[in-house]
């Protein structure tokens, strides 16, 4: 068997010419290392709400870098040793005496987490470590993170924008939040679903007019998808300054380099309310719900041709995507999905239902050991493999309904 690795460290004492060695076994080292977190004031801790089956979860905030880590219970206790004066040796026992069980991964992977959130104290070597890896990166993988750059130059950010969406708000933003705008809304929507229906019959002559015109009706509802999405992320971002919090970014990316993809990042209403938290989510899709509205009632006043075809088309496409966004269950961390996981206090949920789905057929077997958190994600699981393929069947029938006009 081999010898455990050691380190080597030279000694020595003052007034002596020469050095001593002396070795110490690495796994040593490694066990009394004493992880520190940030100052008290570079941190900020905010309980969620329970779960179905009575855990807690945690969101630190890094107040310094403005990151935000989400941990669970056992985490959390070990965030509390995690203060300088205890070595990885001592937590591990503390834990164990805690909790009656141990998984030494846990700690690892905890303080992976909060390396990378900037919320451990850095030890002096990493910087060096780091230069030390990019010089020996490859010719090649320099020239792939080169044109990667370049490809996201294509993005772009609003410069201050908590400032930004601050004044919005402050001129106007705020009254989008009340109960009477709320109220105009519904209302809007139930005319809207009148005209809708009025206009139904008519949908395959709509069909075939926008086919006449490709280019025109394609270049209308993408323009009309790209107006409502940035209006989407910025009422996002007023709800969330509605509620006291930070805007921490606001822009426009490439997603998966490809699709144009409007964003804010409101994370910080995760410091706030489950209530705050559920507005801000439900706010965004709204707009869609709103300007599909107008659009369906633009087109039940509009005359007869290409214009009231291109008004139908792109209420249809506005309320499907309300719809889809609003909708939990299709396997998409959607605002519909975080307004769930928000009132289940279940914030992984998606990421926990697709864990257990390799392992459901077993676990099915034994349907008394099943907690009742796993009995939701079963749930979500099935609701979302239902939702998906009606969705598919519905919309495979309705093109090959259109399949003899295209001819």
């Amino acid at each position: 068997m081999a010898e455990p690795a050691k380190l080597q460290l030279l000694t020595r004492k003052p007034g002596e010419a020469g050095f001593q060695i002396h070795e110490i076994e690495s796994s040593q080292a490694y066990f009394g290392y004493r992880p520190q977190r940030v100052p008290n004031e570079a941190w900020e801790m905010t309980a969620q709400p329970r779960s179905p089956d009575g855990r807690r979860n945690f969101i630190v905030k890094n107040l310094r870098r403005d990151r935000y880590l989400l941990i669970d219970g056992q985490e959390a206790f070990l965030w509390e040793l995690f203060d300088g004066s205890h070595s990885l040796e001592e937590i591990a026992r503390t834990f164990h005496h805690r909790f009656g069980a141990f998984d030494f991964a846990i700690i690892r992977k905890l303080l992976a987490k909060l390396y990378q959130a900037g919320l451990l104290v850095e030890r002096e070597n990493l910087a060096l470590q780091q230069t030390l890896a990019r010089s020996q990166a490859k010719f090649w993988a320099m020239g792939l993170t080169n044109a990667a750059k370049c490809w996201r130059r294509l993005s772009f950010t609003v410069p201050h924008a908590d400032r930004f969406c601050g004044t919005l708000y402050r001129y106007g933003g705020f009254l989008l939040f009340n109960p009477v705008t709320f109220g105009l809304t519904v209302i809007i929507t139930l005319l809207a679903g009148a005209a809708a229906l009025h206009l139904s019959p008519q949908a395959k002559q709509f069909t075939q007019a926008l086919a006449a015109k490709p280019w025109l009706s394609t270049g209308a509802m993408l323009a009309s998808l790209l107006a409502v999405a940035m209006m989407h992320v910025t009422v996002h971002a007023l709800a969330c300054k509605a509620y006291g919090r930070r805007v921490r970014e606001i822009g426009f990316f490439l997603l998966q380099g490809v699709l144009p993809t409007f964003y804010a990042d409101v994370t910080d209403i995760f410091m706030s309310t489950r209530r705050a938290r559920v507005i801000v989510d439900l706010a965004g899709p709204l707009v869609e719900l709103f300007c599909g509205s107008l659009a369906f009632l633009a087109a039940y006043q509009a005359s007869p041709g290409v214009g009231q075809a291109l008004l139908f088309g792109v209420g249809v496409l506005l309320w499907e995507g309300a719809l889809i966004n609003l909708y939990p269950f299709n396997f998409l961390e959607l605002d519909g999905y975080n307004i769930v996981a928000d009132l289940l206090a279940m914030p992984t949920l998606r990421q926990q239902a697709l864990v257990l789905a390799p392992q459901l057929h077993r676990r099915l077997l034994h349907p008394s050991a099943l907690t009742k958190s796993e009995w939701i994600q079963i749930a979500y699981l099935l609701l979302c493999s239902v939702s998906v393929l009606i969705y598919l069947i519905a919309h495979l029938d309705f093109l090959r309904g259109l399949l003899p006009s295209w001819k």
